[in-house]
């Protein structure tokens, strides 16, 4: 039997339209795929709400990809700096076990020392070779 709009809310009260109402909207596939959604997807009570759902799903994840990449970057850059420190180490431990050998060798105890007996010695070579000219 169908009723028409005015004959229900002459006829039914309130609490009896809205279960006719609720009847009606269950012969709806609409209202079983919303019912399938509420009872499976949390967060979710129809379509719409899914979308919703599943968009900020997505961002998170999105989110979460960005920042281990980023965590990546930042461990190779991390590495790349640990691995330029330890041959700026190494190459300055270098300089210093040649400057040490250079005051062995020239027993000598600084470098304005060997830079003086740098000069002494091209004053000497100088004057040998002027002698020789001569």
């Amino acid at each position: 039997m169908i009723f028409t709009k005015r004959e229900i809310e002459e006829h039914y009260p309130l609490a009896e339209r809205l279960r006719l109402e609720k009847t009606k909207s269950q012969n709806s596939v609409i209202y079983w795929i919303n019912e399938l959604v509420r009872n499976q997807v949390r967060g979710a009570e129809d379509v719409p709400s899914l979308i919703e759902v599943t968009k900020d799903l997505v961002m998170q994840v999105e989110d979460l990809y960005a920042e281990k990449e980023n965590s990546l970057t930042n461990t190779s850059e991390t590495q790349s700096n640990t691995i330029e420190l330890d041959s700026m180490e190494e190459q300055v431990s270098d300089l210093y076990a040649e400057k040490e050998m250079l005051f062995a060798e020239t027993k000598t105890h600084s470098i304005a020392e060997v830079i003086s007996l740098i000069r002494g010695m091209e004053e000497q070579l100088n004057s040998m070779y002027s002698e020789y000219e001569t």
